[in-house]
């Protein structure tokens, strides 16, 4: 008897899982009614506290729920926020968000420590290497960084976006002749065929074409691959910002 309830308990609980999951990430148009009864309205607040979401997220959980006739546990979610608020409200777990270099969010109060471990990790997030490792990979710098700490930030994120923007280049180039080398070979394949003489006129001018293309492609290719080279082995002696 014990483990049939046990089992029971489990279904509901993953099941209320999946309509919070349901509520949280997508649309209106995927929850039901019956979804918004069952719904755990003290878990999904806590959910939502523990990632640091407002209390204001509460009207955009309950629309979907209101627009289908049915009230949402304001109380419940309230309660369980502050709950939520309590584990990301933490001095370490502000320290963890600033070393990632996440953005700030001011809903934690003084007395909780957050603010003082998020500054103490977004110093170690705000160096010259972190902003080159941003750039080289292409991401976007968020404006995390106090303006004492942006500058060496910046002088490393321009430097590995830079060379982030010749790889991309070369790559771009490479996509575009090797698209070319298709083109060519699949007109070529016409030749098998027995083409009328303004077939084979057409066919012969659009590989010239090709041709002048790849030529003027190629040309390109060396020229970036050229460029960065040189940026690379500007790095690599120390003169590349």
């Amino acid at each position: 008897m014990h483990t049939k309830q046990t089992q029971t308990a489990r279904i509901v609980i993953s099941l209320a899982t999946v309509i919070i999951a349901s509520l949280t990430l997508s649309g209106c148009s995927t929850v039901s009614k019956a979804d918004c009864i069952m719904m755990d309205w003290f878990e999904l607040g806590r959910t939502d506290g523990m990632s640091g979401q407002p209390r204001s997220t509460f009207q955009e959980r309950a629309k979907p729920c209101i627009k289908r006739g049915v009230i949402p546990d304001r109380a419940a979610y309230y309660k369980g926020h502050d709950e939520g608020l309590l584990i990301y409200c933490t001095e370490q777990h502000g320290f963890d968000l600033g070393k990632q270099g996440q953005p700030y969010k001011p809903i934690c109060p003084d007395s909780s420590g957050f603010r003082t471990g998020y500054d103490e990790g977004i110093k170690l997030y705000c160096t010259e290497d972190n902003g080159y490792i941003v750039g080289v990979n292409g991401f976007q710098y968020n404006y995390v960084c106090p303006p004492q700490l942006e500058v060496d930030f910046m002088k490393g994120y321009e430097r590995g976006r830079l060379l982030f923007d010749y790889r991309d280049r070369v790559k771009q180039l490479q996509n575009r002749m090797t698209h070319i080398e298709i083109q060519i070979r699949n007109k070529e394949s016409f030749y098998r065929h027995n083409l009328s003489e303004e077939e084979m006129l057409r066919l012969r001018s659009d590989l010239r074409m090709l041709d002048i293309e790849y030529r003027e492609v190629s040309r390109e290719l060396r020229y970036a691959t050229l460029e960065l080279e040189d940026y690379e082995d500007s790095i690599r002696s120390g003169n590349g910002y």
